[in-house]
């Protein structure tokens, strides 16, 4: 932790993943939207398939990517950032 004068104390992972569940955020393309339950399933680079929460984000189509922390959306992919 490194003190900041605005915040106080906050912390700055150097290896990129979550200090609170050790997870990191994944790139996901959306494959499929069920907007009922607030939920996509999407596939990472290795086109493993997994099951998102994506209530925070809004609307979203397959296509188009997200940032997944600890299996819930946390932000929506420029077009250029969205796994292949």
């Amino acid at each position: 932790m490194r003190p900041d004068a605005q915040q106080g104390m906050h912390c700055e992972p150097d290896d990129g993943h979550c200090i609170t569940c050790g997870d990191e955020a994944i790139p996901l393309r959306v494959l499929w939207v069920d907007d009922e339950r607030g939920l996509a399933l999407c596939e990472d680079e290795a086109g493993q398939h997994t099951e998102i929460e994506v209530a925070l984000i809004g609307a979203l189509a397959p296509g188009d990517g997200l940032l997944a922390h600890a299996g819930t959306a946390i932000a929506q992919l420029q077009r250029e950032e969205v796994p292949a």
